[in-house]
């Protein structure tokens, strides 16, 4: 899949003469947090999918390189944006460091309690738990860097708001990248790619 340099401009062209650098990323991302960070925030991500009847995810090296990519540049501009990749779905949320990959996946998912599946749909305050959730993705990348200050400007709220908070000077952004994207407005797709919890 190609993007155009309009939708995605901090993202470089994947050619030869940057394999380089999209290794170091990776190996930098692996140094930093470990690989265990990654394979606890996969492994949650399909036990929730299972409580929905949902196919695994797996694990892609591509979208975890473009995801640590857009982590760093959220916590160089200090403020949370979104890459609005064609075909691409987006979880983005700034947490207080310390939290584990388990917590991360529960917060995002915490937003089920939310959702009115008898009136399947976009609904507000969901995207993040319909995006976990969502049947026909396949594949999850994550990466994360650390934000070292966060800009006064921001609203004060005292608990993580996606991507919005300032409890404390030392923060991690989180990126997830999904593929293919889910929070579909095409009639019908969420009645079928968001199904309610089987019962136990």
């Amino acid at each position: 899949m190609s993007f155009s340099s309009s939708s995605v401009p901090f993202f470089r062209p994947l050619s030869p003469s940057h394999q380089s650098d999209k290794t170091n990323a990776k190996m930098e991302n692996e140094r930093e947090f470990g690989t265990e960070f990654t394979k606890e925030f996969v492994e949650r991500h399909n036990e929730l999918r299972k409580l929905h009847g949902c196919p695994e995810l797996t694990l892609c090296e591509e979208l975890s390189e473009m995801a640590k990519e857009w982590a760093d540049r959220i916590a160089w501009q200090g403020h949370v944006s979104f890459a609005e990749m064609s075909g691409v779905g987006e979880n983005v949320t700034v947490f207080p460091e310390g939290k584990c990959a388990h917590e991360m996946v529960d917060y995002w998912y915490a937003e089920n309690r939310k959702y009115e599946y008898d009136s399947p749909g976009w609904q507000e305050g969901t995207n993040y738990f319909t995006q976990i959730v969502w049947k026909s993705t396949r594949e999850v990348g994550v990466g994360r860097s650390t934000m070292r200050s966060f800009p006064q400007q921001m609203e004060k709220d005292e608990k993580i708001t996606n991507g919005h908070s300032e409890e404390a000077l030392k923060k991690v952004v989180v990126i997830a990248f999904y593929r293919p994207a889910g929070n579909s407005n095409r009639s019908g797709q969420f009645e079928l790619n968001v199904p309610k919890p089987i019962a136990q």
